[in-house]
This record gives C-alpha cells, structure tokens and sequence, in this order.
C-alpha cells in the first residue's frame, strides 16, 4: 500500500524537472540531457501512480489523502494545498503519467531539429510544467487546487503550442488557445461563485465536503432539476467547453497543430483536453440533479463530434484530420457523461488517450521522416518505406473506426448504447426521442469517422509515393525549406518507433479494461469507479433485444464507409475531385471549416477591435480620460501660476498679505 506521503511526490517530480531543465542546466542542457532528466521525473511519477492504483484496487480500500498546509483562510472559508487520490484520480494520474513518459521519450528523438538546439531544454521544461500541471488539476482534494491547475495547463498550452514563436502564425495559434480558454474559464469561476454563495454556512470548496453536503441538503442548490444547480452546471460545462474544446470553443483545437508533434499527442490524448470531462466526473453528484443541465451536455457532444467529423473528412493536413478527429471523439465523451455513462466517458479517455496518442506520435514519425511535410497528398506508398510506423499506425486505425476486439470498439459501443437506452431525459419536453435524435447523430458520426480515418491511411500508406521530384518543396516548422522531396521516406529512429510499440498494444488490448456485459470478466472499470459515482447512480434498462441489432447495424455502417473510402482513393482516384466538383458547396464549406473562424472574425473580433480603436481609444482614452490629465495638469499649471503672480518676491506684498490674515483672524475671534 503507498503512504500518503509519496502521493505528494507525484506532481513534485514533474515541477523538479521543470526547474532543472528550465531555471538550472537551461542552454547547457543538451536535447539528450534535458529530455532524459523531463522523462525520468515524470518516468518516475508514473511508477508512483500505477503505485496507488494498484492500493486502491480493493473495494474497501480508502483513498489517499495528504494534506501539506492551509492555504488560505479568512472566517469560516479556508483552502488547503491538499491532495485526494481515490480511484478516478489515480486511474486519471496513470494516464497522464503513463502516455505522457511515453511522449517525452519519443521528444527526445523527434526534437532533432539543428535550429531546436538552443531552446530545446525549454521544450523539455515546458512539457514538465504541462505534466504537473494536469496532475495539480486531478489530485487537488478542492476547487482552488483544481483551478491552479486548470490555468496552468491553460498557460502550459499556450506555450508550447507558440513554441515556435518566431513564426507569427504559430505565436498567434497559441494565443488563440489561451484566449479561447480564458473565455471559458470565466464561465466556470462564475459557477464556482455562485456555488458557494448558493451553500450558505454550509459552504465548502472541498470535492469530498461538497458531495456530502448536496447529499444531506439537496435543496441548498433547488433540489432535482432546481434553477440553482442547472445554472451552476451549465456555467461548470462551460468552463469545460474551453478546456475541452466543444461547441462553441472549440476553434483553438486545430490550431494548435502549430506546436510540436509530441506536444499535439499530450494536449489532444492524454492531458488538457480531457479535463472538461474529469470535471465533470468529479462532479457527478451534482450534475444528475439537473436533467437539463445533462441534457445541453449531451445534444452538444453530439452535435460537436458530428460538426468536427463533417469537417475532418476534407482537410489534407495529416494533423489536421487529427485535430477534428479529437474534436469528434471528445464530443463522444461528452455525450457519454451526458447521458448519465459517466463510467463509459471516461472509459473513451483512457482508450482515446492509447490511440489518439499513437496516431499523434505516427503522424510525427511520418512527418519527421519525410522532412516536416504533413501534406497527404504527397504522401503515399509509405507501408513500404515505414513498415513498423505503418504496422503500429494501423493499430490505432482499427481502434479509432471501432473494429471489434480493439479498445475503440468496446468504449464507443457503449456510449452509443447507453445513449439510445438512456432514462435521463424522460421528464423533458421531447425527452423520450431525444435519446434516439443523438444516437442517430453520434452513429453518423462514427460512419464519418471510418470514412476520413480510411481516407488518412489510403492517402498516406497505399498507392505509390507522391512526394518525389517536380513537386514543390516542403517546409519545416520553422518556416525553412525542407527540402523534402529529394529524398526518398525512410523509417523513424527507434526512439521514435518504440514508443508507438507500447501504445499499439494498448490499442488493442485496452478494451479489456471494461469489457461489456456479454463477455466473461465484464466491467472491470465499472466495479473499480463505483466507490466515485455512487451517488450519481442511473437505472440504465437491461436486456434490451436491440443492443445486438443496432451494433450489427452500425458496424455495417463502419464497414461501407471503410469500402467507399478504399473505392474513391484506391480503385478510382480520379473520382473523389469529380465528387468535390459535383458537390462544390458541401466540399467547399467542410475544406473551410463551415467558415466558424471567418463567422468569429466578423461578428466578434472585428466589432471588438473596431470598438476599441475606434470608441474605447479614439474616444474615451483620448478623449474622456486623456482630456481629465491634461486638464488636471492645465490648472495645477495655471494655479501655479497665478500663485507666483500674487507673490513676486516684494517684501511690501508680503506684509499687506499677514496684515489681511491678522484682520481676518481678529474678526473671527470677535465675531466667534
């Protein structure tokens, strides 16, 4: 059993390395050096956090706790800086850990780059901060600790998605990130706020304090369905819209394929996106007294991976795809814990994170070894040139369209189901088809999604390679000729390769985790949170006789999408321009993301930065306050002035002046 005293080690090891890296060794660090201290601090914490896993296997085993000092404390409100481990934390912590030592081993090869050498022990610290980041996020035991770590990883992304700052368009991808989040975070320090006003003397911002106050004065927040809670749970998601980029901030997601490639697999598998969805777990409680609030979490799951999926089946950019494809699957999740599956959302995080990561990392081994071209038409053939990237790629393939037997297919089966037998919604107007509308929705957008992730590997690994002479040439992440079609593709280093070996295994076999009801050793998963949900219990009907028929239907659906996609970019690659120019308004709009950035531009950007040249500037600034100094200084100018007028430096002025003062004084003092 691990003592509470090492669970403070886990995010302590992390921040060390992020010191070490980032304040101490600095440019005398080289790639190897500091990429292998970043990689042994957080090596080391996923030991640490497999550790408490492992404690906390038994049914009766209670969490880990570890308090180091009070924070802040001000009458009856106090905040501790204290750590929490039960189940859904530690499960949390092995992700983060665990794929995250996979990703900065994999760095260690991939940031090779001549032009990184200066700053790449930054990259490294960077990545130690993101790591401890997100675990301050999931083992803080209250509100405050989980909102450092909710900004930290906030700022964490900004900085490695702009890490490559010297070019404008990868420094204004991470602003666009760190803005887009704060907008969201104001939403969810909104619903703190009026959380703990709503508690009364009772308030708390402890997780384990809270649940059990909810639990013992539910009308503290209106009871089920109450306006209060709705309101706290709709200002709570959309803090995790942000964070977790759904509709509508989910723009910074895509863009942020500007950083690095290992920093695309940590952000979109295994850290910062996935925290809108922890929050949510933690927060089960509170979430299922508002049917409504449940309701608006899972239409917009829905209606986010559908959205995403329509326009990742259009782009060219390897990442790209990538980027909308975790778009799409987060919207699975949030559709999940929507629907009141909140062991099933957080099933797709652990099995996205496995495969999501891998396909991030093999799209950077595709992209390193053809000298940072990410561009799929001019890729192609490549299986012959990289058989283990492609052996390990197709993996993840397989996981992500949902083929039965590999870890995709078991968690997104589940949501779909849950979705269709949902009883949530059966006191809301148009309750009793709501759950069939999104699971139309969330099966359409797991035919899209075979299609387009059929579309990555065809372009990508069949047909004969596209990217030899009298093509353009390719360009680095750094702007700089790549010269990337004078050389014919060759495998990754095995620094790179390895650590897709690892995550194609847990691509297959991470279904095993939470195998479902017709299978022995089923609900693995399920019996481990218990302890975590028991308070969020729904009544999910069993032995329905459609379960078998609608999983038969949709992977007939999966099936079709994968052969028209072999049909259109395989048998006949003349057919899918003939299609884009058939259905030119459709192509058009999904190439351009349905123009959401262009419609932000316009309606908000554009209006802000008018009012503030134009009102706030020109006007107020100028205008109102500059003319309140200038006018201030004018007449202390002029008082002086006429101060200095009455004085002059006559003796005789003087003298009158202290004989009136005298006058006055005497007159007073007669008159008093």
């Amino acid at each position: 059993m691990m003592s509470s005293q090492l669970v403070t080690l886990v995010p302590a090891l992390p921040l060390l390395g992020a010191v070490v890296n980032g304040l101490v060794l600095q440019k005398r660090a080289s790639r190897v050096v500091a990429g292998s201290i970043a990689s042994l601090m957080v090596g080391l914490s996923a030991v640490l956090s497999f550790m408490a896993l492992a404690g906390l296997m038994g049914h009766d085993a209670a969490p880990l706790e570890a308090h180091l000092w009070t924070w802040m404390q001000a009458g009856t409100f106090s905040a501790d800086i204290a750590f929490r481990v039960d189940q859904l934390t530690a499960a949390m912590m092995c992700v983060i850990t665990g794929i995250g030592f996979l990703i900065h081993v994999y760095s260690i090869g991939y940031m090779d780059d001549e032009a990184d050498k200066d700053s790449v022990w930054r990259f490294f610290a960077y990545l130690n901060l993101f790591i401890f980041a997100m675990l301050l996020l999931v083992m803080g035991d209250n509100f405050l600790l989980m909102f450092v770590g909710w900004e930290g990883v906030g700022l964490c992304s900004y900085l490695l998605i702009g890490f490559w700052y010297e070019n404008d368009d990868f420094a204004s991808a991470g602003k666009k990130a760190f803005i887009t989040n704060r907008i969201g975070d104001f939403s969810f320090v909104s619903g703190l706020f009026l959380l703990y006003w709503s508690l009364g003397e009772h308030a708390t911002l402890n997780f384990r304090e809270l649940e059990e106050v909810i639990a013992a004065h539910p009308e503290l927040v209106g009871g089920i369905g109450g306006i209060v809670v709705t309101a706290v749970c709709l200002l709570f998601f959309g803090g995790a819209t942000g964070k977790s980029a759904q509709i509508p901030l989910y723009v910074w997601l895509p863009d942020a394929m500007a950083g690095p490639t290992p920093v695309s697999a940590l952000i979109h598998a295994a850290t910062m996106v996935t925290s809108g969805i922890y929050m949510i777990c933690r927060l089960n409680f509170l979430f299922v007294m508002s049917p409504v609030a449940m309701a608006t979490i899972a239409t917009t799951g829905a209606l986010t991976a559908f959205l995403a999926a329509t326009i990742a089946v259009t782009q060219n950019d390897i990442k790209k795809v990538l980027a909308y494809s975790t778009v799409s699957q987060l919207g699975f999740m949030f559709l999940a814990v929507g629907v009141g599956g909140f062991v099933a959302g957080f099933f797709h995080v652990v099995t996205h994170a496995f495969f999501k990561a891998l396909m991030f990392l093999g799209s950077g081994s595709i992209i390193h070894a053809l000298h940072h071209e990410q561009d799929m038409r001019k890729m192609g053939g490549l299986r012959k040139y990289m058989k283990l990237t492609f052996a390990t790629f197709l993996m993840g393939y397989l996981a992500i369209i949902g083929v039965p037997g590999f870890s995709g297919f078991f968690s997104k089966d589940e949501i779909l189901w849950l979705t269709f037998t949902t009883p949530l919604f059966d006191g809301l107007p148009l309750g009793t088809i709501m759950p069939k509308v999104l699971w139309a929705l969330a099966t359409g957008t797991a035919l899209l999604t075979a299609f387009y992730m059929s579309r990555l590997m065809f372009m990508t690994f069949w047909g004969e390679y596209r990217g030899g002479h009298g093509h353009e040439h390719g360009h680095d992440a750094h702007g700089h000729d790549a010269h990337a079609h004078g050389h014919k593709p060759h495998e990754s280093p095995m620094l790179l390769v390895l650590p897709l070996v690892v995550l194609a295994a847990l691509s297959v076999v991470g279904g095993a985790l939470n195998l479902p009801h017709w299978l022995p050793m089923h609900g693995s998963l399920h019996h481990f949170l218990d302890p975590v949900f028991e308070h969020a219990h729904v009544a999910f009907p069993e032995g329905n006789p459609l379960e078998f028929p609608l999983m038969g239907l949709t992977l007939l659906g999966i099936a079709g999408s994968v052969a028209f996609a072999y049909t259109l970019y395989i048998k006949d690659p003349a057919r899918p321009a003939a299609l884009a120019e058939r259905f030119r308004a459709l192509h058009t709009g999904s190439l351009n993301k349905w123009y959401v950035d262009e419609l932000y531009q316009a309606a908000i950007l554009t209006p802000i930065y008018t009012g503030s040249r134009q009102v706030l500037w020109a006007i107020v600034d100028a205008q109102v306050i500059d003319g309140v100094v200038n006018g201030a200084a004018t007449l202390a100018q002029k008082a002086g002035t006429a101060h200095g007028r009455l004085g002059g430096g006559k003796v005789q002025v003087y003298a009158i002046f202290i004989a009136a003062g005298a006058a006055l004084l005497a007159t007073a003092y007669a008159v008093g």
